[in-house]
């Protein structure tokens, strides 16, 4: 099954690529977070010929849902709406960004904070992957 990773934010997004026969995950690209962003993605999805979209649900160290999880929860929907054909799935996020920036440690600065968002919807999806889906967060 061939998988996209998005790690949602308001002014960028970040976005992995994967196969969950291989256990393959690739950190892609980042892209703005404006008016053609669902345009993006179904296109990416259409030409990569993905079956499962991941979206990062930022929960709080407590497990709750806070105004970020709200906003990501808007923006699946809107997903959806746009990709009818593929499943969108929320995956817990927590420590996705962290584990980033560790990885990105040896990089410049500048550098790293370019890399960041893909390589925390990197993480995202190694950690689906790992998890067998047990922690998909039901709608």
């Amino acid at each position: 099954m061939k998988l996209l990773a998005v790690d949602y934010g308001a002014k960028r997004i970040g976005l992995a690529l994967g196969d969950s026969e291989g256990g393959i995950v690739v950190p892609f690209k980042v892209i703005q977070n404006g008016k053609n962003t669902l345009e993006e993605i179904k296109n990416l999805v259409r030409e990569k010929r993905i079956d499962r979209i991941i979206v990062g649900l930022p929960l709080t160290m407590r497990g709750k849902e806070g105004q970020r999880a709200k906003e990501v929860r808007g923006f699946v929907e809107k997903l959806k709406e746009h990709i009818s054909n593929v499943d969108v799935v929320l995956f817990d996020e927590r420590f996705s960004t962290q584990e980033a920036l560790r990885r990105l440690e040896t990089y410049s600065p500048a550098k790293a904070k370019r890399l960041k968002d893909m390589y925390s919807a990197a993480v995202i999806l190694e950690d689906y992957l790992q998890s067998g889906n047990g922690n998909l967060v039901l709608e």
